[in-house]
């Protein structure tokens, strides 16, 4: 009988983790529509939760709240976007400047995948105290993702010497935030093309000694 449960629970989990993650994408691909064609404002837990088709209690273990929601529509690591296959490549490359480039790429796609709710944070943040607090939410989780790349390349030896860990993640956190994409991008008008190949670039110039790109 033990066996048997053993087997039947190793077959189901699976399943159960990817209905699970079925059921996340959903929840925030009707985030998505619903922020953007309603506001973030005027829309409720309750409608999210109709439009993906499951219950406002499922939206709220997934989630917690729309501030919840919102931080994972604009989190390569969490969203169900694109750029989740580019965390899972950075992941898996052990050459620090491919790393890096890599990390530019997953800046420019996530940014273009999201604009709307990144310019939502940038630009509700100042009155709306929920959208301030998950602004402050996204960047404390950004910056500790920077943190870990860095300490991989220190403890490959590869991060400038003249830089102390805690500058080598600030210079990374800077170059890789929406606001250096925007004004490049959206009011200088550079092709995405060209900004992700510059800060690939500049991301390796400014953050790994020399003879270390490769």
């Amino acid at each position: 009988m033990a066996d048997s449960t053993s087997t039947r629970r190793q077959y189901h989990s699976p399943a159960r983790r990817r209905q699970a993650e079925q059921t996340r994408a959903r929840i925030l691909a009707a985030a998505r529509d619903l922020y953007r064609s309603e506001g973030y404002a005027h829309t409720t837990i309750e409608a999210i939760a109709s439009s993906a088709q499951v219950s406002a209690k499922t939206v709220e273990a997934a989630f917690g709240s729309k501030r919840g929601i919102l931080a994972a529509l604009v989190d390569p690591l969490t969203s169900a976007g694109p750029p989740r296959d580019l965390v899972d490549r950075i992941r898996a490359t052990e050459d620090a400047g491919r790393r890096l480039e890599l990390v530019a790429e997953l800046s420019r796609r996530t940014f273009e995948a999201s604009a709307p709710e990144f310019e939502l944070l940038r630009g509700a943040a100042a009155v709306a105290p929920e959208i301030a607090a998950a602004a402050e939410q996204i960047e404390s989780r950004r910056r500790d993702n920077q943190a870990r790349l860095t300490g991989y390349l220190r403890e490959r030896r590869c991060l400038r010497e003249d830089l102390t860990p805690g500058e080598a993640t600030d210079v990374l956190w800077a170059l890789t935030s929406y606001d250096l994409y925007r004004t490049l991008v959206a009011q200088r008008g550079w092709p995405a093309d060209r900004y992700q190949g510059w800060l690939g670039e500049t991301l390796v110039a400014s953050l790994l000694a020399p003879g270390s790109d490769r």
